[in-house]
């Protein structure tokens, strides 16, 4: 129970830190940020309106202060491009980021955990050797060359899939399938190639151990002994890169969604900095930050449920 309340301690420093940092974001710009919103040429009405709507004359911590408690009643300002309340437009693009996101681990966990078990249970063989210089090649490849690929084989060569754009899941299932496909699999093949490196570097570590041998011994099929002895207790690298992976990616996800038009938070994090939206701005950087602490506490969590020794270990 301590090092939870410690835990949650560090996430509300860390959270209130962030805080004062992205209320400090409009006073950290060259000159006066209504004139760098609105132009040379706003009156002198006009620029104090803006930096009364907001509260730009308050001291970061006030304006920190102020947004919380309306963020607690839902309101997270509103958009200076759009019009539109900024929770809105959150609640309309999260779903489709947190849709890519475990989507995407989930073809990412399909490809690296057979081909990590593979290559351990014979470490220098051919799938060992494959499965390295694919990773090495995957991992020193951009994403988006990634992407690219898949959208001239599959899109311009073979025309079997849409190249960008996106599809309502409720409006049109099946063209909304086909839409996920291609951002999916270019971003599950690209974070695959380090999960495998790290789950091997796990599992054959594991499969030294005395308990893996005595498993052997008594006749255990490889498959089973790879699955129920040795793949849990070498997966805490593994869960951490997939926890952090699906924090870091709220904010991120700028790269696939821009290759691929999608309209996720990716896309409202880039138009709101291109077009200087500081209300939406603050709620991004805020909303990714607390996604990462909370994924953070949820790998934790996982850590205690899949080896209980390390709720003795933290205390």
């Amino acid at each position: 129970m301590r090092s939870w309340t410690m835990r949650a301690g560090r996430a509300a420093i860390v959270l209130s830190l962030l805080g004062l940092v992205t209320m400090s974001l409009p006073m950290l710009l060259t000159g006066n940020p209504a004139l760098v919103v609105l132009g040379p040429d706003a009156t002198p009405e006009r620029i104090e309106a803006f930096l009364a709507e907001l509260n730009l004359h308050d001291p970061p911590p006030a304006r920190l202060a102020d947004w919380l408690a309306a963020a607690v009643q839902g309101d997270l300002g509103t958009s200076l491009v759009t019009g539109r309340p900024v929770a809105d437009e959150i609640a309309r693009r999260l779903p489709v980021t947190l849709e890519l996101l475990v989507a995407s681990q989930v073809v990412a966990l399909a490809i690296a955990v057979p081909l990590a078990m593979a290559s351990a249970w014979r470490p220098g063989g051919r799938i060992d050797r494959f499965g390295t210089l694919m990773s090495f090649l995957l991992i020193a490849t951009p994403p988006f060359i990634i992407a690219l690929g898949l959208i001239a084989l599959f899109a311009v060569t073979l025309g079997a899939l849409p190249a960008t754009g996106w599809r309502d899941l409720w409006i049109d299932p099946a063209g909304h399938a086909r839409h996920l496909v291609l951002p999916v699999l270019a971003t599950g093949i690209a974070e695959s190639a380090v999960l495998v490196r790290l789950l091997r570097a796990g599992l054959i570590e594991t499969l030294d151990q005395p308990y893996i041998l005595a498993a052997q011994s008594r006749g255990m099929s490889t498959p089973v002994l790879l699955v129920t002895r040795a793949l849990r207790p070498s997966s805490f690298s593994t869960l951490t890169i997939v926890g952090m992976t699906l924090g870091l990616a709220f904010g991120g996800s700028v790269l696939i969604e821009s290759v691929f038009a999608i309209p996720g938070m990716g896309q409202l994090a880039m138009g709101a900095i291109e077009t200087r939206d500081f209300p939406v701005i603050e709620a991004v950087i805020i909303f990714s930050g607390l996604a990462v602490v909370v994924a953070s506490i949820a790998v934790d969590l996982i850590y205690s449920l899949v080896d209980p020794r390390t709720r003795y270990a933290s205390r």
